[in-house]
């Protein structure tokens, strides 16, 4: 069993070299973890950072092209790395990566092809009004469009089965958190959520998704 974590990061060389090195290399149920980061054309040293924190493969865009696209190169290359499973997190630091292994548990006893962390945003202190409540809202409208239960539909820190990875057919320039909810409920795929921790930014501001507002509208749309 071969579990891929994928990065997507852009411009975040102060904080991947910790996610790299956070990431558990020895779980329960998986016999090799190997971990991809995904350089979204950054003009920083976000790739030697994350080569230095021992991640085993780094391929980049040769222009930031913003999250869709390349959490979707992230996802096609860890399938064609021979990921059984796949776990996507973040860059910044925020999400704690040694909850992988409850990000995994659905999936390894059989019960979920698709896993999503939920952040339990309504009792998050440090995330911004704005923010916190375009995520409710947010959730909400993928709660009433496709009936699932799913409490932080725009959490990034996810896990898929290789057969859910290979079943996304990936059409959004923008985000691809909601997107792959909506396929997984046409396709009947099993979706289960497990609460995690999301703590607090401590370098800069989000670089992949800018703009509560506009983030909102084009995930709308």
């Amino acid at each position: 069993m071969k579990l891929i974590v994928t990065i997507p990061a852009y411009n975040e060389e102060k904080a991947i070299g910790a996610v790299v090195r956070s990431v558990p290399r020895k779980i329960a149920g998986v016999d090799r973890v190997e971990i991809l980061v995904v350089n979204d054309g950054s003009i920083d040293n976000t790739v030697g950072e994350g080569r230095k924190g021992g991640a085993e493969h780094i391929i980049s865009n040769k222009k930031n092209l913003g999250l869709a696209k390349t959490f979707k190169k992230a996802i096609e290359t860890a399938l064609d790395l021979g990921a059984d499973i796949i776990v996507n997190t973040d860059a910044d630091n925020q999400y704690d990566q040694t909850e992988i292994p409850k990000l995994l548990k659905p999936i390894l006893e059989g019960k979920a092809d698709m896993v999503i962390g939920d952040r339990q945003v309504k009792k998050l202190d440090h995330m911004p009004p704005s923010k916190k409540y375009g995520n409710i809202i947010g959730s909400w409208a993928i709660r009433f469009l496709t009936g699932t239960t799913v409490r932080d539909a725009s959490s990034g820190f996810r896990a898929f089965t290789r057969e859910a990875a290979q079943s996304f057919n990936l059409l959004s320039t923008h985000t691809y958190t909601h997107e792959t909810i909506i396929q997984a409920v046409n396709q009947d795929l099993a979706i289960a959520q497990v609460p995690i921790t999301f703590k607090k930014r401590k370098h800069g501001q989000s670089r992949l998704i800018s703009g509560v507002i506009p983030h909102i509208r084009r995930s709308l749309a």
